[in-house]
């Protein structure tokens, strides 16, 4: 998949211009140095590793930070009525 490809090198470049070894980046994220490889190879990994990498370097927020937050409307927030919408059928 070539956006794997892309983030596994965007972390890369940002481990490197922090002057961070593999296994320094790997230790400060709590994952192995295996699987901070793999996501660097654009390999499929565990999203628990892909957050915990994120946060080793310095960006806690960025997944949640990619999406916005569901808006609803207020017709719908009406017909809920402190109902909390759980799945789409």
């Amino acid at each position: 998949m070539k956006e794997m490809k892309e983030l596994g090198t965007r972390i890369r470049h940002q481990r490197i211009a922090m002057e961070l070894k593999q296994t320094e980046l790997a230790e400060k994220a709590a994952v192995s140095k295996d699987a901070l490889s793999a996501l660097e190879n654009g390999r499929s990994v565990k999203t628990e590793t892909l957050v915990r990498v994120l946060r080793g370097l310095g960006y806690p927020n960025a997944l949640a930070e990619m999406l916005p937050e569901p808006i609803i409307s207020p017709i719908d927030l009406q017909k809920l009525e402190g109902k909390q919408r759980r799945r789409v059928r």
